[in-house]
């Protein structure tokens, strides 16, 4: 790749890291701020709820707006709009001025990272994606590390210098990443000059056609459980460990840390894989391994307390690794036309984990002690595997024939293309090409002569 497509992603990069920096920093300020301004219990409870009732709400909007207008435009007015609520939260001395700048920064939160994931996508190709993806979902984890240290000034100038600092960034973004600043609409009528054939098959779109998709709902089910277990890993971990005796400091550091490696970790170890296997095939069995193994961490948390550093490590690692696959399925889960409000769509659905960790597992918590999450583990480890079982695909389908074309222009001559063109049976292939084959075949249902070929090696035999 150029060196002037990787200065395009840096920026990316940080525009995404200002969006979760600017989202996080009131939050993580409001200690500072109560000792100015005079807020209630009740006045924090309604900026925290309002704030991620928006935060949930731009997410889907936002995803599908990345769908009909130029990704670009939607960072610059994601980061500007954050740029400028922060400045105004440092004039503010009213409970209802805060409220409207902290709304205004949640719903612009989903400008972010959609577009930031779809322009990814279009800058490089699949052997590198999964490591891109990776250093992208890493602003969010830095973001986090940062958040402790603007504790050490004055919160009004933090607020105040950050947000003018990122106004005077995005003009140097706009003119970095004005060549990139074309709506999808116009991308759909350049390609349609470049390759006018009326017999290629089109792909459905809008809102019904998502939600009636078994996909979708696959891949949001399992993501919710790894949504359920990041917001226990960063509450009730942290309260079991209170009860116990023991300091969470530790594990919060270590929690972060191994979140960072993992998140890093998972897309390497995608990339490498993929350039052997099918790349829907080496997804899934990485995004369900991180998913069981996080169960088994958390688990040694509550079992092994004493150990929680060690334990909290593997689980930052797991939790946010498996995060970053189901998040990079998403991202690639829809066709072309459609793929912003799919990623969105499947974030929102998976989001419901979260609550399921709040009022009724505190409900659950309450009655049985904080051994039941030895038990909900257990149990949601059987689901997942159970579910995943089924292999459903990983991407939207309309009908084989579509299918078999949308692998070949997405994913050139693979595993799974070289398998359908081909009449060759797995018995006159190499060995290492022979077990990608059957890599491909067991975790993914794109090959139909997989009878045939067992057939005929049977007959050789």
């Amino acid at each position: 790749m150029s060196l002037k497509t990787h200065f395009k992603f840096v920026l990316v990069v940080i525009i995404y890291f200002a969006h979760i920096y600017f989202r996080r920093l009131p939050i993580t300020l409001l200690p500072l701020i109560r000792e100015e301004i005079v807020l209630t219990s009740d006045d924090i409870g309604i900026l925290v709820s309002s704030h991620a009732l928006l935060y949930t709400i731009g997410r889907l909007l936002f995803g599908m707006a990345s769908d009909r207008y130029s990704k670009v435009a939607l960072l610059l007015i994601g980061l500007i709009t954050c740029a400028a609520c922060s400045i105004g939260l440092a004039f503010s001395n009213h409970l209802w001025q805060m409220l409207i700048a902290m709304m205004l920064l949640g719903i612009v939160q989903g400008a972010g990272w959609v577009p930031a994931t779809l322009l990814v996508q279009s800058w490089y190709s699949k052997s590198t994606y999964g490591t891109m993806f990776s250093i992208l979902a890493c602003g969010s984890t830095f973001a986090g590390i940062l958040q402790p240290f603007s504790k050490k000034f004055y919160w009004r100038h933090v607020e105040l210098y950050t947000g003018a600092g990122m106004l005077l960034f995005s003009v140097v973004c706009y003119f970095a990443l004005r060549e990139d600043n074309v709506s999808p609409k116009r991308e759909e009528e350049e390609e349609e000059e470049e390759d006018p054939n009326p017999e290629k098959p089109k792909k459905k779109g809008g809102l019904r056609t998502i939600v009636g998709s078994l996909v979708i709902w696959h891949i949001s089910f399992v993501y919710l459980f790894t949504m359920e277990m990041r917001t226990i890993c960063e509450t009730w971990v942290q309260l079991f460990l209170t009860d116990s005796k023991i300091s969470p400091d530790a594990f919060q550091i270590t929690y972060e840390i191994g979140g960072l490696v993992g998140t890093m970790a998972s897309g390497i170890v995608i990339d490498l894989a993929t350039r052997k296997f099918d790349v829907d095939a080496t997804r899934r069995v990485i995004a369900v391994s991180y998913t069981c193994l996080m169960m088994f961490s958390a688990a040694g948390i509550f079992e092994f307390a004493e150990l929680s550093s060690i334990f909290g490590f593997l689980a930052g690692m797991f939790v946010n690794g498996s995060i970053n696959v189901w998040c990079m399925i998403a991202s690639q889960a829809g066709f072309k036309n459609i793929q912003g409000t799919v990623s969105a769509f499947i974030s929102f659905i998976a989001s419901s984990g979260s609550m399921l960790a709040g009022s009724p597992l505190a409900f659950l918590i309450s009655v049985f002690g904080w051994r039941i999450f030895l038990y909900i583990f257990g149990i949601q480890l059987i689901i997942v595997l159970i579910v995943s079982s089924f292999r459903v695909r990983l991407r939207m389908d309309v009908g084989e024939k579509a299918a078999s074309n949308e692998i070949d222009e997405e994913e050139g001559s693979g595993v799974c293309s070289t398998v359908v063109d081909s009449k060759q049976n797995l018995t006159s292939l190499n060995k290492e090409t022979r077990i990608s084959m059957l890599f491909a075949l067991y975790a993914t249902k794109k090959i139909k002569p997989f009878k045939d070929i067992l057939s005929s090696s049977n007959n050789k035999v």
